[in-house]
């Protein structure tokens, strides 16, 4: 009796257009960067015209070869530093952020290392070294204040559930751990971020309680003096809605601007929400009135499939935000996910990079809209990292397969980092006037399928372009590449 075999089909094309500006600064096929918030890993430098990223980064074999990897963007010449950028640390690493020195331009760097029962945060800088801090915490998003101060978030490593502050100052000293929430609940996970004010001693920091029943409350606890003394936890009330809300493990994102306002971002969802929808990317100034803005709401009237985001995701999520020192207006980045585009071989939603600014410290917003193009692959963790002149810097990952290998959603694949460099204020279509480089994938269909001896292929290309044609079984691994070369789309 012939086998019956059933055809899985995946059309790659790749399409480059030289329109506009954006650049791969790296790979990497570590897709699972945060556990909860986007830290800080894309950061203009005004002293040195540039922009420093820092991304998790492997080459298939995250159990040995796991870093931290670094690169350099100059502004002033449109090249990088290095091809794939450079590794950060000796030793395997991983979750960590980076940040400027106000006074130096100098790169600040993150990371954890060690094993169980010996992680620790460790701390580089591109001109002095590293500094080692105390053992036994580990997610450790640190933030340079003013008087150069680095200042560290970081979460017990033993339960994973409190939050704990120290401070380098001076370098190399930590400062002995000082719990952050009391009175406040712990947050249970590592939700947490932190930052500093460029021109003051200001600090804060922010965290999500995900383990309270029918709710995921918000907190904050600032510093007006470098880190040496903190006002109480202050929770972030949210205003009075028809439904509780709860803000995301996901959610918060915070930066003081240049008048030394604390702007926090956040995704809030129904505590009762199904599917991560609906989902919202919210702002909060305590100076404006009133102190909330929506700066855009997803909820999508029909809703014909509805797959899960996956680890750690509602479908608006993970908002980062700047202001532009010569305008004032303020950027906000998120990843959101679409509700009818989905990964084939996960089942999960893939996401695109949206966009939103204000000309007026975060009242309104305008110019919501994707700054990606929807196809097969997933942008994640978008981050802005600031603006230059007049124009606004994102850094994000491009996922080949929605979906976190490390949690056998898909195999891994070599992902792209990218660069996305744009025009401010935006422009009312940002798709149409940027640079693009995406792949285009379609499912097709073998007739016929399932079949038992042979089956044809058909398929037509919108340009010519380099083209993969390949076969995966039902697991997703790969059986056969039948194309791949450069095609024009009359063959």
């Amino acid at each position: 009796m012939k086998k019956l075999i059933v055809l899985f089909l995946l059309l790659t094309t790749i399409i480059y257009a030289q329109i506009g500006r954006r650049f791969i600064v790296g790979y990497t096929s570590y897709d699972w960067q945060f556990n909860g918030p986007v830290y800080t890993w894309c950061r203009t430098d005004p002293i040195a015209n540039g922009v420093h990223l820092y991304w998790m980064w492997s080459n298939f074999v995250p159990s040995t070869d796991r870093n931290q990897r670094y690169n350099f963007y100059d502004c002033t010449n449109h090249i990088l530093n290095w091809v794939d950028g450079v590794n950060v640390f000796t030793e395997r690493s991983g979750f960590g952020n980076l940040d400027c020195d106000p006074q130096t331009g100098w790169a600040v760097m993150s990371t954890q290392q060690g094993a169980t029962g010996t992680i620790r945060p460790l701390v580089a800088s591109d001109q002095v070294g590293g500094s080692q801090g105390p053992i036994g915490f580990g997610w450790p998003p640190i933030t340079v204040s003013f008087n150069r101060a680095i200042h560290c978030a970081m979460i017990d490593c033993t339960s994973q559930d409190s939050l704990w502050y120290s401070r380098i100052q001076p370098w190399p000293s930590w400062t002995t751990p000082m719990k952050v929430c009391p009175p406040a609940p712990d947050p249970m996970f590592p939700c947490h971020n932190i930052a500093a004010s460029k021109i003051s001693n200001k600090v804060v920091i922010l965290w999500t309680c995900p383990e309270i029943p029918g709710q995921e409350p918000a907190y904050y606890r600032l510093s007006n003096d470098g880190g040496i003394s903190w006002q109480p936890p202050t929770q972030l009330t949210f205003p009075p809605q028809e439904t509780t809300p709860s803000f995301h493990i996901s959610s918060l994102f915070a930066m003081f601007d240049n008048q030394d306002n604390l702007h926090i971002v956040a995704s809030v969802c129904d505590t009762g929400y199904s599917h991560g929808l609906p989902a919202g990317i919210w702002h909060w100034c305590p100076i404006n009135n009133p102190q909330w803005s929506c700066i855009y709401f997803y909820n999508p009237e029909t809703i014909p499939i509805t797959p899960n985001c996956g680890y750690n995701a509602i479908f608006a999520t993970r908002p980062s935000i700047v202001q532009a020192s010569n305008s004032g207006y303020l950027y906000v980045a998120w990843e959101q996910f679409d509700n009818i585009n989905y990964e084939l071989l996960t089942g999960l939603s893939r996401a695109d990079v949206w966009i939103a600014e204000s000309p007026n410290n975060g009242l309104t917003w305008q110019n919501q809209q994707p700054i990606t193009t929807p196809n097969t692959t997933s942008k994640r963790y978008p981050c802005v990292g600031g603006v230059d002149h007049d124009t606004l810097s994102i850094a994000y990952l491009i996922d080949s397969i929605a979906g976190f290998e490390n949690y056998t959603q898909g195999r891994a694949t070599r992902n792209p980092i990218v660069l996305h460099r744009i025009k401010v204020p935006l422009p009312a279509s940002i798709i149409e006037e940027q640079s693009t480089l995406y792949a285009q994938r379609s499912l097709l269909n073998a007739e016929p399928n399932p079949f038992t001896s042979h089956t044809v292929i058909r398929y037509s290309l919108p340009i010519n372009s380099k083209t993969s044609l390949e076969i995966y079984d039902v697991t997703g691994r790969l059986v056969k590449t039948l194309v791949s070369r450069k095609k024009s789309a009359c063959e």
